[in-house]
């Protein structure tokens, strides 16, 4: 797992979530009662990859700005610096923009919050410098215009230059993921699984969407559609994962999704099982794409799954975040929870035990080695609600005993055993 320096996400108010913070892992767990904010924190988290997987978002901070770029490459001068922003002007910007973007989601254009990103970037100005230089073989050179951004350069050639926003926030997107994994190269695409998702899979034309996150639910369905010039070769854990959770496999048969189980029967996802309809985005995912570099906002994974499958689920998600998937889940499933802490216990337990006694265990219950994660790599966030009718999160202490704590399952669980004795009590009392 590439190294990841802290980001803190400062809640003031969000929704019902007030005065709490987070901390950016490869791997964040949101659970907790109906209500109390658990998707509009993750959407939050989810703000962050959108921003920099891509240089759309950016290019909206420029353009607020009003840069008349085509002004500012007009006057360039080599070795000199072309733009300077204060970086506490672009987070500011940020933190204003992400609150913009979760009322996108959801689909509400007044939607108020106050969030504050604090990234691992010490820098007080974003300087741009200007050069150039010539490049190419004798007697065929070009010119090259460079625009360089603390370590990083973006180099184009002089005759197809454009001078827009593009490069700029190209470049901060560099420098901020460098800033967090010390790899720029890190982050690829950023993808959100909402609920309901099933019911949208077989849409061959796009719905008026009240709501953004499912008009960029639909744009993943189109890219999973889409054949690719390459085909990705899938880990073996992860397929094997995918054939377990779905007891059979999903393919793309002349622009339908079908579904054939272990046994060869074939039949249109429309006729499939609930769970199958609601897994088969992230299962297309995984046959289409490699999980490397990829983040993946997955609300209530275990949607309609039995207690045995929401554990392959826990697997399957699991080895993603191994193989380099950046994930967030929301869910109400002690199960699956029940089931990571498992993976985390048994990734620690294998530097304790004999090597041949260790994968007799795994063997024994089925487990594949890929899907042990390191608790390091994991955030699990508890929302609570508190007296004053808002939530708080809080941040679960893995470290105690290298699990999720089942705090809020418990109360549940514990309630419920007290009201099975009352009535046990009550029917002898009554003579039932």
């Amino acid at each position: 797992m590439t190294k990841m320096n802290p980001v803190i996400f400062q809640i003031k108010k969000l929704g019902a979530v007030k005065n709490s913070k987070i901390e950016l892992k490869p791997f964040m767990i949101f659970s907790g009662e109906s209500g109390l904010g658990k998707s509009y924190v993750a959407f939050l988290v989810h703000y962050l990859y959108t921003l920099l997987s891509s240089s759309y978002r950016l290019n909206s901070f420029f353009s607020e700005k009003n840069i008349d770029f085509k002004s500012l490459f007009e006057k360039k001068q080599s070795n000199q610096v072309l733009l300077s922003i204060p970086a506490s002007e672009l987070f500011s910007w940020i933190n204003k923009d992400a609150i913009n973007y979760i009322g996108y989601l959801i689909g509400h254009e007044n939607f108020e919050g106050e969030v504050e990103i604090q990234f691992p970037y010490t820098n007080s100005n974003l300087e741009f410098i200007y050069d150039d230089e010539l490049g190419g073989l004798d007697n065929n050179e070009e010119l090259f215009y460079k625009i360089e951004l603390d370590d990083f350069t973006y180099r184009v050639v002089s005759r197809s230059f454009q001078p827009t926003s593009d490069l700029f926030s190209d470049l901060i997107c560099a420098v901020l993921l460098d800033a967090i994994w010390e790899d720029h190269r890190i982050l690829k695409h950023c993808y959100l699984l909402p609920p309901s998702r099933g019911a949208l899979m077989e849409l061959t034309e796009r719905p008026a969407f009240r709501s953004g996150m499912y008009d960029e639910f639909f744009d993943l369905k189109v890219a999973l559609s889409r054949p690719l010039a390459k085909s990705v070769e899938q880990s073996a854990t992860i397929t094997e994962c995918l054939s377990d959770v779905n007891m059979g496999r999903l393919q793309q048969v002349e622009g339908r999704i079908m579904y054939y189980t272990q046994d060869g029967a074939g039949m249109p996802l429309t006729a499939a099982a609930s769970s199958i309809k609601e897994l088969a985005p992230f299962t297309m995912m995984l046959n289409k794409f490699s999980p490397e570099g990829i983040s993946i906002l997955f609300e209530e994974p275990e949607a309609h799954l039995h207690p045995e499958r929401q554990v392959k689920v826990a697997d399957l998600i699991a080895c993603s975040v191994n193989k380099g998937c950046q994930m967030q889940v929301t869910t109400h499933s002690d199960y699956l929870i029940k089931r990571i802490n498992n993976l985390m216990k048994l990734y620690l337990l294998r530097e304790k035990m004999p090597s041949e006694l260790f994968i007799q265990l795994l063997h024994n219950y089925n487990i594949e080695e890929d899907c042990l994660i390191n608790p390091k790599n994991v955030g699990a966030f508890l929302l609570k609600r508190n007296g004053n009718g808002y939530s708080e999160i809080v941040t679960q202490d893995i470290s105690l005993d290298n699990e999720i704590p089942f705090e809020s399952f418990y109360q549940v669980i514990d309630e419920d055993i007290q009201l099975s004795g009352t009535i046990r009590n009550l029917f002898k009392k009554e003579g039932i």
